[in-house]
């Protein structure tokens, strides 16, 4: 009989996702994964003001994570499925996709909603799946955590 096998792919998915939480953590906030089936997004930050009181609003977060991460004048390119972003884009919070780099340990970024409102065709497409494009600045740090709480008290406001 042939066991199930724990792939390389589910272990960087999860590299990833423990990456974000750290550095969502060392800003005091907190990052929540679901604990049933998602359709979807794989996290969602909960902020604090910096005494620890709670906030309004939320970020939901899609990791995307690889061995083999590939920069084209300076920027990312992820595949996603169109039905994807179009789910992400009419979500009511903030929505992050991250892409995680399993050999060097880092992230990068892109807030979805300017993103598409840029790139205004993408929600047209008939095709199955869309590159996505992160500028390798978008490194997920301490200060990207900071921007990511700016962007949902925005919108909770």
């Amino acid at each position: 009989m042939q066991r199930k096998r724990r792939t390389r792919q589910h272990v960087i998915e999860e590299l990833g996702v423990n990456f974000l939480e750290r550095q969502v953590l060392r800003r005091g906030h907190q990052l929540q994964r679901p604990s049933l089936r998602e359709y979807g997004w794989d996290a969602v930050m909960f902020h604090f003001s910096p005494d620890g009181s709670v906030e309004n609003g939320e970020v939901r977060f899609q990791m995307k994570a690889t061995d083999d991460l590939k920069t084209s004048r300076g920027m990312i390119r992820c595949r996603v499925r169109t039905a994807d972003v179009y789910y992400w884009y009419w979500e009511d919070s903030p929505f992050v996709l991250v892409v995680y780099d399993a050999n060097k340990d880092r992230a990068f970024w892109l807030h979805l909603r300017p993103y598409v409102d840029d790139h205004p065709g993408l929600l047209e497409s008939d095709q199955y799946t869309i590159t996505m494009r992160i500028p390798i600045t978008n490194k997920a740090t301490l200060r990207a955590v900071d921007q990511w709480r700016e962007l949902s008290l925005g919108n909770a406001r």
